[in-house]
C-alpha cells in the first residue's frame, strides 16, 4: 500500500487493519501452497505475483508525522513496515505488535518514549539507522529473528534510557558505541 492507503486504513482502527492483514497473510499462504511464492529474497529474484503481493502487503508511513500518541499495539503487519523519516511527537507504542517483513525506522524521530514491548516480534530485518530516540526506548521481551540494526555507528540515537530486558536476538544485532554509553550510563 502507498502512504495514503496506509493512513486511511490506520484511521479505520485496529480491527479493520488486522482484517486486511489476515487477508494478505491468507493470500501469501495460497501462493506458498501453489508453489508460486518466491520468498522475501532480492526483488530481482521474485516473480511478478510475489512482487504484487509485497506491494499490497507493505504499510508505508515514511515521512508521516504522528501527532500525539501513536499506538500500534496489537497490530499485525503482513509485509514490510516502513516508518523511514516518520516523526512521533508523542509516545509510540508497539505492544504485542506482529511484524512479518522488514521493519524500517531509518531517520525516524521519536520525540517522547518508544515502547516495543510484550512479545513484539521482528521476524525479518529491523532497522532504525540514524533514528533519534529523544525519550526512553523500551525493547523488553522483544524477539528479533532477523538482523537488528539500530543505528549508524556515527549517530547518537538514544538520548534517554535504552532498555532491552529479556529481548532475544536470533541473528546479528548492531549497536554503536553511543548506544553502549546510553545503556550503561
Amino acid at each position: 500500500m502507498n502512504q495514503e492507503e496506509s493512513l486511511a486504513l490506520l484511521g479505520r482502527g485496529q480491527a479493520a487493519w488486522n482484517a486486511w492483514a489476515e487477508q494478505r497473510l491468507a493470500e501469501r499462504r495460497k501462493l506458498e501452497a501453489a508453489g508460486v511464492w518466491t520468498g522475501d529474497s532480492d526483488l530481482h529474484d521474485q516473480d511478478i505475483t510475489t512482487l504484487a503481493w509485497h506491494g499490497a502487503a507493505t504499510a508505508d508511513f515514511s515521512g508521516h508525522e504522528f501527532e500525539g500518541m501513536a499506538d500500534f499495539s496489537g497490530f499485525v503487519f503482513p509485509g514490510n513496515a516502513l516508518f523511514n523519516k516518520a516523526t512521533f511527537s508523542g509516545d509510540a507504542r508497539f505492544f504485542e505488535t506482529a511484524f512479518s517483513g522488514d521493519v524500517l525506522f531509518g531517520k525516524a524521530t521519536f520525540s517522547r518514549d518508544a515502547w516495543f514491548n510484550d512479545d513484539a516480534a521482528f521476524p525479518d530485518d529491523a532497522g532504525s539507522g540514524e533514528a533519534a530516540f529523544k525519550g526512553d526506548a523500551w525493547f523488553s521481551e522483544v524477539v528479533f529473528t532477523g538482523d537488528g540494526i539500530f543505528l549508524d555507528p556515527a549517530d547518537p540515537a538514544f538520548s534517554g534510557d535504552a532498555e532491552f530486558g529479556e529481548a532475544a536476538f536470533k541473528d546479528d544485532a548492531g549497536f554503536s558505541e553511543s548506544v553502549s554509553r546510553a545503556m550503561s550510563g
